[in-house]
């Protein structure tokens, strides 16, 4: 039994414009059947936490924020399993999907468990939630009943499993959700943050022939060549261009599967004039309200492409993208990532770092948050 100290230290978000403050929690004890309790030992700054500190999406406060975690198990509740019905157990390293299902509704049933009636999402949650721990920024988070757990690979270091339970596992939706990625397939991705470098990493790995990767940011453009993509350019920042680019390099007649990643509605419009007769189209980065593009429907029936959007993932996609992490770590530079790593008391300067898109990812390590470490 892991010995637990009455309080512990969380960075609260109280609202746009307004500095992080660091806060004292009590460590729950009791713990109902199905949960458990984790020390952080790091957390990552997704862009869905960065929208909510600027305001442009609408969350409950106080809360604490982050939900790109990994973290060991401290305490169970009776009957707390991992997401494969093993027994969890104190002292393993896990990470865990971004929300917690009830399992029971129509929702779940339907295989959509992240679109739960009863769900409770990591990161999202006001602190006067019992027992306010829901988030990743944080020394302890609470899990609830109802979330998947999974067990890390000891290869993986806590830099290359925290962003998996949100842009890897949303990856791997993707890839599933538009049918799948075959041998020798053409690949367009339209964004290289971390959602665009692992999908073209995914479409490597499954055999892909050419993957193209386009982004307004040279930098990041250039990176993705590093995980898979064979073609990569910032050059091309109109829809006209992007479809230049697309049939110059990847073929006269447009590409076989097509994924919006970035949240430009031109970027989805472009990705539909690129696919060739019978492509794919899955649009997964427009998640803020106003997201309009113009559709012909006359180009949508006589390509026959088909066309569909997901929000977050099943947990069975977290189980997949991780083992995609401990088969291809050695392949891919999953380390590098997660560029600097800020501890809990400097979390505003975290987001700072975050905010100028030099690094695809911020970590946060609460572990000598007291001392105020760098």
């Amino acid at each position: 039994m892991v010995a637990l100290p009455a309080t512990c230290r969380a960075a609260v978000f109280e609202g746009p414009g307004k500095p992080i403050a660091i806060r004292e929690f009590s460590v729950p004890r009791a713990l109902p059947p199905g949960s458990a309790l984790c020390r952080i030992r790091l957390s990552t700054v997704c862009g869905s936490d960065l929208h909510t500190v600027s305001g442009r999406r609408n969350e409950p406060v106080p809360s604490i924020l982050g939900h790109e975690s990994v973290g060991d198990v401290v305490a169970v509740g009776e009957g707390t399993r991992y997401w494969n019905g093993k027994a969890l157990r104190v002292g393993d390293r896990v990470t865990w999907s971004i929300m917690a299902s009830c399992g029971a509704c129509d929702r779940c049933a339907a295989q959509l468990p992240q679109k739960c009636r009863h769900i409770k999402k990591y990161g999202h949650l006001s602190t006067d939630t019992w027992p306010g721990l829901t988030g990743g920024y944080a020394e302890y988070i609470y899990l609830y009943p109802g979330t998947a757990i999974f067990a890390v690979p000891a290869a993986l270091d806590d830099s290359i499993v925290a962003p998996a339970n949100c842009a890897l596992a949303t990856a791997v939706c993707a890839v599933e959700s538009i049918g799948g990625v075959g041998p020798g397939d053409s690949v367009l991705i339209m964004g290289a943050g971390l959602l665009g470098i692992y999908l073209a990493a995914l479409a490597k790995s499954a055999g892909a022939g050419r993957v193209l990767v386009s982004d307004v940011d040279r930098i990041r453009a250039d990176q993705a060549r590093r995980f898979g993509a064979d073609f990569a350019s910032s050059d091309a920042t109109d829809v006209r261009g992007v479809v230049r680019w697309v049939r110059d390099t990847g073929g006269a007649e447009g590409v076989d599967v097509a994924f919006e990643v970035c949240g430009d509605p031109r970027a989805a419009a472009a990705a539909i004039e690129a696919l060739r007769i019978g492509g794919r189209l899955l649009l997964a980065g427009m998640v803020t309200p106003g997201c309009l593009f113009e559709v012909d429907g006359n180009v949508i029936t006589r390509k026959c492409l088909m066309m569909r959007g997901i929000h977050n993932y099943h947990p069975a996609h977290l189980e997949r993208g991780l083992r995609l992490l401990d088969a291809e770590s050695r392949r891919y530079p999953f380390a590098g990532l997660v560029s600097e790593i800020f501890d809990l008391g400097r979390a505003d300067s975290a987001f700072a770092s975050a905010r100028t898109g030099r690094a695809l990812r911020v970590g946060l390590r609460p572990g000598d948050s007291r001392e105020g470490s760098v």
